[in-house]
């Protein structure tokens, strides 16, 4: 309050991701409409790395700020609180990520996570946690008789903390799910060019769902942080024109295009050495470097990892200070907790339960991978290494018509924490069978009189015969194409037909 009296620069400190890129939006807008002098920071992704950096404190203050303000990082960043300390800058952190042993020291820290934080959302992504900041400033503001008639109108800002939330998979339970909820109304009737042409270019139209903003809109986001610049992603999300809004958006779209190519090529490479060392048979994680990996998709990588082996999986890329990578995890294994397990190997290292960022000196390599797969062996059992897919009900295919898609669609919106519902449906007819993109599945297949097209993705290796039986879990769903609205199954996983065999709620 007291930048916005004295007229104070702010800048909004972010991250390359797409919660990060919606939350500095998110703040810059906001103070932007209160008349206050503001700008926005975000990191290059391979350049300077995640979160606070030295140079970046130095260059902030030089060019007159007074005040920043991190989302969606900063909780781990004492050194670097320390500098700006030194150079006169007041820092605030807001961040949703595991709190450390040790916390910067900030003027303020938002963070649910914090012990004795009374905050009912401990799950909030950063944007979450930012557009909370901005209820309870917006609140001060008023009373303060500081705002006048320029009170910013926060429900309007709803869609970027709807797009930030899911493309964050933060959990859809609580108050995320209100946010995401609320914001998908307003993302589908957005007035904001740049989401406006972001969904263009996507494809996106009419009622916007949970799994569009995770699978269409999010990646493209997310592509232009991993391989150009970031600040471009902000730019749009900020931008008033529509003509400079949909060059933004083809700028992105083109990025994640070239993002998908990176993906496929590195994740192939990553399976060849997985397969032809036999690692699935011998460890209980996968820890793999290539000096020419391209660390803007390391991640992803990591995750195609984990959904073909089910192994805890690293995937580590050249660093100018050494290796630096990104983690995922399957289910029971607190990732923070077991790298910390190993942190004598690691430089610096954070994130969530499922997913965490880590950095190594590359002599360090060899030890850090065994001490990780010493962790994993000791906090896993045999058991934790099976896969398991959770079926919610049996169904026919003649009980799946428009209605039950509407009783479906209440249950709305879904996402991590709040997962469709699966169905089982046995002793199906292959009517039709093709592979799609060299990757995909796409069925057709009738019980008696009843008959829906299927599709699977990255199914393509389970393609079954003609006229076999088949039995498949599935989410269904709508499918519109050239006008036409038809129900289609969405395969989860699919298998020869087992229908006289004892039926069991998880295979």
């Amino acid at each position: 309050m007291r930048a916005l009296r004295d007229k104070e620069k702010i800048v909004i400190y972010g991250d390359y991701d797409v919660d990060g890129t919606t939350a500095t939006a998110l703040l810059t807008e906001f103070f932007q409409d209160l008349g206050a002098e503001v700008d926005y920071y975000i990191p290059h992704r391979l350049r300077e790395g995640y979160s606070l950096n030295a140079g970046a404190l130095k260059k902030i203050r030089e060019q007159g700020a007074k005040v920043v303000i991190t989302v969606d990082n900063g909780i781990s960043a004492v050194a670097e609180a320390e500098v700006a300390r030194d150079l006169g800058l007041d820092l605030i952190v807001t961040d949703h990520h595991e709190i450390p042993p040790r916390l910067p020291e900030a003027f303020a820290i938002l963070n649910p996570k914090q012990a004795g934080d009374a905050f009912p959302g401990k799950e909030l992504a950063g944007v979450g946690v930012a557009f909370y900041l901005l209820i309870a400033l917006r609140k001060a503001l008023r009373e303060a008789g500081m705002l006048g008639d320029r009170e910013p109108n926060l429900r309007r800002a709803l869609d970027l903390v709807a797009v930030g939330t899911v493309a964050d998979m933060a959990p859809l339970k609580g108050v995320n799910r209100i946010l995401v909820r609320e914001g998908l109304k307003v993302l589908s009737r957005t007035s904001r060019p740049g989401l406006k042409a972001l969904k263009e270019v996507a494809g996106v139209d009419g009622e916007v769902s949970a799994d569009q903003v995770g699978f269409r809109l999010g990646p493209r986001i997310n592509a232009v942080g991993r391989l150009d610049d970031a600040a471009f992603g902000v730019k749009l999300l900020l931008s008033r024109s529509d003509a400079e809004a949909l060059e933004l958006a083809r700028r992105l779209d083109r990025a994640n295009i070239e993002r998908q190519d990176l993906e496929d090529e590195i994740a192939r490479e990553a399976c060849a050495r997985v397969d032809a060392e036999r690692l699935f048979e011998r460890r209980r994680s996968l820890v793999l470097f290539h000096e020419e990996w391209h660390p803007g998709v390391v991640g992803i990588v990591a995750s195609r990892l984990v959904e073909k082996y089910y192994l805890p999986s690293i995937v580590l890329s050249r660093d100018k200070d050494g290796l630096k990578g990104s983690a995922r995890s399957i289910r029971n294994l607190n990732l923070v907790e077991t790298l910390r397990d190993c942190g004598e190997h690691l430089s610096k290292f954070g994130g969530h339960y499922y997913a965490a960022g880590l950095s190594l000196a590359r002599e360090r390599l060899e030890a850090f991978s065994t001490a990780f797969d010493a962790a994993v062996r000791s906090r896993l059992k045999d058991e934790d290494f099976q896969p398991a897919l959770k079926l919610d009900v049996d169904s026919r295919l003649a009980a799946i018509d428009a209605a039950l898609l509407e009783e479906i669609r209440r249950l709305e919106p879904f996402g991590l924490g709040n997962p469709e519902p699966v169905l089982r449906l046995t002793g199906l007819r292959v009517r039709e069978s093709r592979i799609v993109g060299e990757k995909h599945l796409r069925l057709r297949v009738g019980e008696g009189k009843a008959a829906f097209g299927a599709i699977g993705f990255r199914l393509a290796d389970k393609m079954p015969a003609l006229d076999s039986e088949v039995d498949v879990a599935c989410v269904p769903g709508w499918n519109e194409w050239n006008g036409s609205k038809n129900i289609q199954l969405r395969l989860v996983d699919l298998r020869p037909s087992q229908s006289n065999a004892s039926r069991k709620k998880e295979y």
